[in-house]
């Protein structure tokens, strides 16, 4: 079910290193699903009162690192697809 399906891992914590470590555990469980993985860039974003803004958008000084990220993503989802 899960097999061949295209993952990415990102996340956000207030401390330097929570987000890792979640994403570590995170990135052993889909290799035994058997599913390829956006391996660059990671993403271990830590969590400052600018990154959302209060509109609910992402804020300036994340938009394009976050941006370069989703890109990746679409390509290895678009790599993929055509499979």
């Amino acid at each position: 079910m899960w097999a061949g399906k295209p993952a990415a891992i990102i996340g956000t914590s207030p401390g330097k290193t929570g987000t890792a470590l979640a994403q570590a555990h995170l990135r052993t469980i889909l290799a035994f699903l058997d599913m390829p993985m956006l391996g660059q860039p990671e993403a271990f974003v830590q969590w400052s009162d600018d990154l959302i803004t209060a509109d609910g958008r992402i804020g300036e000084a994340s938009r394009a690192f976050l941006q370069g990220w989703m890109d990746r993503y679409a390509a290895l989802v678009r790599l993929h697809a055509a499979r």
